[in-house]
């Protein structure tokens, strides 16, 4: 295990230690719409942040506060979070709601979140606020105003407060693919670490920009797309979720115009510039820059891999600029990565081997009986990985069990949750992540999780198995399928259920299911009880593009 001595013991000693170069130093460039371009320098948002600080404090928010922030990507996203940084309290960012859909849409969970993290204070868009108005006792405050206020060069600024390593630096939402949200504290120590740990493992220097569309309320666009910069001093450039799912073309632009080094995203976006950037859109684009395609936050395919790197190295994408990696929110993030400059590796594993054996054997890629299972790279710098049984026992190399790690990145523990906290602790302080996999030369694979396994007949399977056999089916929207069990009334075993969306019409359904039904048969050897048809966008995925499979269930399986 390589030690770890992190550079600066915040990220607020890195900002303000960058803002001391002025005019020469670094800068985030906020792109909301092609050609409406905002650059917000460093020493500029130190200053903005703490007339925000002094703005909060106002409304009464103090020293080890929680404030809610629900605003989208953009210069009062980040001068609120280091605003209430600066004030000595912790940011909990959430993803600002699309449209409100009454006690059992975003206001129900809003509601549960403030009763959850009781905070000193809401801040959000007019039109929240708005379609809030009385339903919560916390101040809710409007963060155009308060962005106005930040940036009035009359209003007094709060005195900085250089946070002490204990000192809660964020309370990361955990994103409910498995259960309710939990707060994840993180300490100011903890996400320097992590940090430190990114940018060691990747060599990223501030000579290097990043380009990210990943969403900053999901820790995957927070740390790698703003606080990693900050950490190195480097510039970021941050474009909207929202117009990368509308024109995902423009993120590989961006990356061509400022000559981005590194960019973060689930393997769903990979998937999806493959199949939705057309060759006339690539017209100029040099990508020749990105070194980092950094992947992870949802299982990683190699199929979306090899499509997307063979299909944009002819605009000077290099070979080797694939990085996957593996993390969650309770570890701050980043738990292994692989190195820059090598080669994308996965396993193929014999599936009948992992499942009931709990072993990995290799076996030929294109064999039927084949599991590819993506190499995720060693542990960061001091991380240690370990794969344990269902006692606890440590396993040997290729051996399947659950996953543990522990790091000095590693959170205390869920806010006000102690038991459920002390459930994912195996002393003396290793951490439960609830995943399984093997780990090889030293190198961690992911197979599945624990809570997502099917289990028929006594026999386990992993969901993603089946979810990639139905893929291979023309007609089926590439990861847009998920793999449950269900255990109908009275039965004995489980029965394997398919959700699946697809855009043909009704009139082709029937034959779209036997299909479907061949293909993860005679791959898996299982045949799906159901194979159930959805529209384009009907499976439920968490904020970050997971597949959520529990919710899934009870939407379209488990009804009464």
């Amino acid at each position: 295990m390589t030690a770890l001595r992190p550079r600066f013991p915040s990220i607020l000693h890195a900002l303000l230690a960058e803002a001391e170069r002025g005019s020469d130093g670094s800068a985030v460039t906020l792109i909301q719409e092609p050609g409406h371009e905002e650059t917000l320098r460093y020493d500029a948002l130190v200053e903005n942040a703490a007339r925000c600080a002094a703005a909060l404090a106002e409304r009464g928010v103090g020293h080890g506060d929680r404030v809610v922030l629900c605003l989208p990507t953009g210069s009062r996203f980040i001068t609120a979070f280091f605003g209430t940084q600066l004030l000595g309290a912790m940011p909990t960012a959430i993803a600002v709601p699309l449209r409100f859909g009454g006690a059992a849409g975003f206001e129900g969970q809003l509601k549960d979140l403030v009763g959850y993290l009781r905070p000193a204070a809401v801040v959000t868009t007019s039109a929240v606020i708005q379609a809030l108005d009385g339903l919560f006792d916390t101040p809710l405050i409007d963060g155009e105003e308060l962005y106005a206020r930040a940036t009035s060069s009359d209003a007094p600024q709060h005195p900085i407060r250089r946070p002490d390593d204990d000192d809660l630096a964020l309370i990361q939402c955990t994103s409910g693919s498995t259960g309710k949200p939990k707060g994840v504290m993180i300490s100011h120590a903890h996400l320097a670490a992590n940090c430190e740990q990114i940018v060691d493992v990747l060599r990223w220097t501030r000579e290097d920009t990043t380009v990210s569309w990943a969403p900053l309320y999901h820790d995957m666009g927070l740390i790698t797309g703003l606080l990693c910069p900050v950490h190195v001093g480097g510039d970021a450039v941050l474009m909207s979720p929202s117009r990368f799912l509308r024109a995902p073309v423009e993120w590989l632009q961006h990356i061509s115009h400022y000559r981005g080094a590194f960019g973060a995203a689930p393997n769903f976006a990979y998937g999806y510039l493959t199949s939705r950037v057309r060759d006339e859109d690539m017209a100029g684009v040099d990508l020749s820059s990105w070194r980092g395609a950094l992947c992870g936050a949802e299982p990683i395919q190699p199929a979306t891999v090899q499509r997307f790197v063979e299909r944009f190295r002819r605009w000077g994408l290099p070979a080797d600029a694939f990085i996957p990696g593996y993390g969650m929110a309770e570890a701050t993030l980043a738990i292994t990565s692989t190195q820059p400059d090598a080669p994308f590796r996965f396993d193929s594993i014999d599936r009948q081997t992992a499942v009931g054996g709990g072993r990995a054997v290799d076996v030929a890629p294109d064999s039927t009986e084949a599991l590819h299972i993506v190499d995720c790279g060693r542990p960061v710098a001091g991380t240690e990985v370990r794969i344990v049984d269902d006692e606890g026992r440590p396993l040997g190399e290729s051996e399947i069990g659950h996953v543990q790690f522990r790091s000095p990145s590693r959170t205390a523990g869920y806010f006000d949750l102690p038991e459920e906290t002390a459930v994912c602790v195996d002393a003396p302080d290793w951490w439960r992540t609830g995943d399984i996999g093997y780990l090889r030369d030293g190198a961690l694979r992911i197979t599945s999780r624990a809570k997502d396994l099917v289990i028929i007949r006594g026999a386990n399977y992993f969901p993603q198995d089946f979810e990639q056999a139905a893929e291979t089916v023309p007609g089926v929207r590439l990861g847009a399928v998920i793999a449950v069990g269900h255990r109908p009334e009275d039965a004995d075993s489980e029965e394997l259920h398919l959700i699946v969306e697809t855009e043909l019409d009704a009139e082709h359904h029937e034959a779209l299911r036997q299909t479907v039904r061949t293909a993860v048969s005679s791959r898996t050897g299982v045949a799906p009880a159901e194979v159930h048809l959805v529209p384009r966008r009907s499976i439920p995925k968490t904020t970050s593009g997971k597949l959520q499979r529990a919710k899934a269930r009870e939407l379209f399986v488990a009804r009464p």
